[in-house]
């Protein structure tokens, strides 16, 4: 064990999640001296692979990529320290009690093949619906480089034809009342409202659900907006990654 008692360090983040992996990693690119410190005899927090059984190793808490920026991988150069992310393709199969079924493609036009069994109509308004979702992303993404927005940024962002619906979906909404104005087809409305309750102690009907939706498809992988992907090596891999850019 390195004795450290007599080193001076710049900053110290306590914990190694991908968060602090992150933070550190930053700092010391400014060339800043950091110590990260982690309890574990891992690190990654909850963005780990592990061997619970001999011969295997899963990625035992997170298990899906998408929300890290592509700004950070670049800046932190990921990819050259491992990071490897392949998106899903189909991302969804859902099947129904009916025998019926519905597959998510990457490619819309696929996707609204599936859509149109249940509802021609809505396989016409699902390009409208992403639409939205595309305007309210767009407003959100210079925001979200800011350490605390002020009003005005705010005001700023939405501000334009759509601002103050889109504010209001935002904020305001639920999931269900976002699919409810666009679509009828009650199979295609269950499946999109799952992005809205993921991780929450919430219904589809409990307002600002909608904000959950946008959370979950506001990051994208290899350029497909709200696609999700798997890591290879396990979602360790990320930490690992991020780790070696700090190093």
């Amino acid at each position: 064990m390195v004795d450290r008692t007599n080193v001076r360090y710049d900053a110290i983040v306590v914990g190694s999640g991908h968060n602090g992996l992150i933070a550190a990693a930053y700092l010391a690119k400014a060339g800043k001296k950091v110590l990260v410190l982690e309890r574990r005899g891992i690190i990654g927090g909850a963005t780990v692979t592990e061997e619970p059984w001999p011969g295997y190793r899963i990625s035992t808490c997170s298990y899906v990529c998408q929300l890290l920026l592509p700004e950070v991988i670049r800046d932190l150069d990921l990819v050259r320290h491992g990071y490897d992310v392949r998106p899903l393709d189909p991302q969804y199969f859902i099947p129904f009690p009916d025998g019926r079924y519905m597959i998510s493609y990457l490619d819309n036009g696929r996707t609204k093949e599936q859509i149109a069994k249940f509802s021609r109509r809505d396989a016409a308004a699902y390009d409208a619906y992403w639409a939205m979702w595309d305007r309210i992303i767009a407003r959100m993404r210079p925001l979200l480089d800011l350490g605390a927005p002020a009003q005005a940024d705010i005001d700023r962002a939405f501000d334009g034809p759509y601002g103050e619906e889109d504010w209001r979906t935002l904020t305001k909404k639920s999931v269900a009342e976002v699919l409810d104005e666009h679509f009828e087809s009650e199979e295609l409305k269950a499946v999109l409202c799952v992005g809205g309750v993921i991780g929450t102690n919430a219904g589809p009907r409990t307002s600002g659900t909608a904000y959950v939706k946008y959370h979950h498809i506001m990051g994208q992988i290899g350029g497909h907006q709200g696609a999700w992907g798997y890591v290879r090596g396990g979602m360790g891999a990320v930490s690992q990654a991020i780790a070696s850019s700090a190093r």
